[in-house]
């Protein structure tokens, strides 16, 4: 009698609320025994309790584990956003349900989503990785995509393209619901794979944002609340503020630093570094404190380096996600010579990326392309995989095995362990799963190397396609009305022209 009471309590509640539904799912931060999950539901009535939704999760020889959300946060007056931590659980496939109530299930699983082994075990894997999206893409990338089952996706940046330069959570939290709501977010989220995400500068702020973005602060707080990100480093850079000064005026708030992670799979560690929110502008002089990463952040960083390459790490490679072109003499880097400079240094002086390989895994550029070290800063391999759904540029070189710009881009990274050295192998594909370039680092072969143009030429050809593809955006985005009032406008010029024609026809006969 006791066990009833609960349960039928809990089936009345579920009976009760029949307006209730799941907006989206978004997965990520798999590790060994746990999995993060940002739910948007919605509810409407009185009747509807948002403390009943729960994640429930099943697997092979173990009993169905439910999770109440860590924290609901109200959205408005129907729809709340929930952060379950699904924890516990055992390396293997995983499925989960979304419910309302004990048997009022809302949302089941679709993709395959399976917890790796412990960190330090020999494991091979894959993973997807790429970036640069909006509302306008071609969905069809991200079905290639989930066809490959990857362990997770790694979204390098540029998950919309909304540019915002508002200082208000609720412009940018509309943003994100916008981008899930279109037929290409739909599409990501579809996939169902686990994300580690790392924002570029159209989706923290505006075209080429930094440190003084003026929704910088708005920001930075939209990511804590939507993305089901690994642990952030506040506490590790709260602890060195007496040491390091920061970028901005008073940022000891969690809110106001930086939101890089890393994790480890199997013996590979993921190093993903927010290259944004403590960036100095791109214009500014060109001195030694002038910074991509921060002071803080880039001493966090050096730390996982070496902690990494270290004898007892347990690690046999490091993938640094680092979202825009390391090897570019002009722009991007190329605007940091000083603190690149220290970063090669600073690998050297440690004697880094010898016993313990470091690559690259970059996004912005819409390219594929692949350097084996022999152009890069650092010697360091750089794999690039962009864009998801945006018109195709080149970035930087010169890239050793070539560059290939286009839309409907990804990359995929194979990662063989033989418990003695981890290999990496780089596929750069379209999504219609061609492979347009591919290099191992294990057994590398000769390729075809791309030397970009000069200076000038490339800067004129940036400013034509951005031009070309605003004027195809905003035209993407007019309103019938709009489309109506501009063919009437043609159509009167047109007709304007074809009367004064005639005209002047007509005096040409008289005379």
């Amino acid at each position: 009698m006791r066990n009833f009471l609960p349960i039928a309590i809990a089936a009345a509640t579920s009976f009760a609320c029949q307006d209730v539904s799941v907006n989206w799912v978004w997965t990520g931060a798999i590790t060994n025994s746990s999995l993060r999950l940002r739910v948007s539901a919605s509810m409407g009535g009185e009747e509807c309790d948002p403390n009943a939704l729960k994640l429930f999760v099943s697997q092979e020889m173990t009993e169905i584990k439910s999770f109440n959300g860590l924290n609901v946060q109200k959205m408005s007056e129907s729809v709340y956003l929930y952060d379950f931590h699904a924890q516990e659980l055992a390396s293997g496939p995983v499925q989960y349900e979304i419910r309302y109530g004990p048997n009022k299930t809302l949302r089941s699983q679709t993709g395959k989503i399976t917890i790796p082994t412990a960190p330090g075990t020999p494991m091979s894997f894959h993973v997807a990785f790429s970036s640069c999206a909006d509302e306008d893409s071609d969905p069809k990338v991200f079905g290639t995509i989930a066809q490959h089952e990857p362990l997770f996706f790694v979204h390098m940046g540029d998950l919309h393209y909304d540019n915002l330069v508002v200082n208000d959570v609720n412009v940018f939290r509309a943003s994100y619901e916008r981008m899930f709501a279109s037929p290409a977010g739909q599409a990501m989220l579809g996939m169902d794979l686990p994300m580690a995400y790392m924002w570029d500068d159209h989706d923290y702020g505006p075209d080429n944002s930094d440190s003084t973005a003026p929704g910088r602060e708005a920001s930075l707080q939209a990511y804590r609340e939507y993305v089901p990100h690994y642990p952030l480093q506040d506490k590790y850079l709260l602890t060195i503020n007496s040491i390091l000064t920061i970028g901005r005026p008073g940022a000891t708030n969690p809110e106001d630093l930086p939101i890089q992670q890393a994790f480890t799979v199997g013996r590979v560690r993921f190093i993903l570094t927010d290259l944004r929110s403590q960036r100095t502008p791109n214009e500014a002089e060109n001195i030694p404190s002038k910074t991509v990463l921060g002071p803080k952040q880039k001493a966090w960083f050096k730390n996982e380096l070496l902690h990494a390459s270290g004898k007892d790490s347990g690690i046999g490679l490091i993938v640094w996600v680092n979202t825009m072109p390391w090897l570019d003499d002009e722009r991007k880097w190329g605007h940091f010579k000083h603190e690149q400079t220290e970063l090669v240094e600073f690998i050297k002086e440690n004697n880094l990326n010898t016993k313990v390989p470091i690559i690259i895994a970059s996004g912005d550029a819409h390219m594929l392309a692949a350097d084996d070290g022999t152009y890069s800063p650092g010697n360091l391999p750089i794999f690039h995989a962009a864009a998801l759904g945006r018109p195709g540029s080149i970035k930087g070189g010169p890239y050793s095995h070539g560059a290939i710009p286009g839309s409907g881009h990804f990359g995929l990274l194979h990662f063989e362990d033989d418990g003695n050295r981890v290999c990496a192998r780089y596929s750069g594909r379209n999504d219609n799963d061609k492979e347009l370039i591919g290099y191992d680092i294990c057994n590398p072969q000769p390729g075809t190397t791309y030397h970009p143009p000069p200076v000038f030429v490339r800067k004129m050809t940036r400013m034509w396609r951005k031009a070309r593809s605003r004027m195809i955006t905003k035209w993407l985005h007019l309103t019938t009305l709009e489309i109506v009032t501009i063919g009437g406008i043609v159509i009167a010029i047109i007709a304007l022209i074809l009367r004064r024609f005639r005209s002047s026809k007509q005096e040409k006969k008289r005379d």
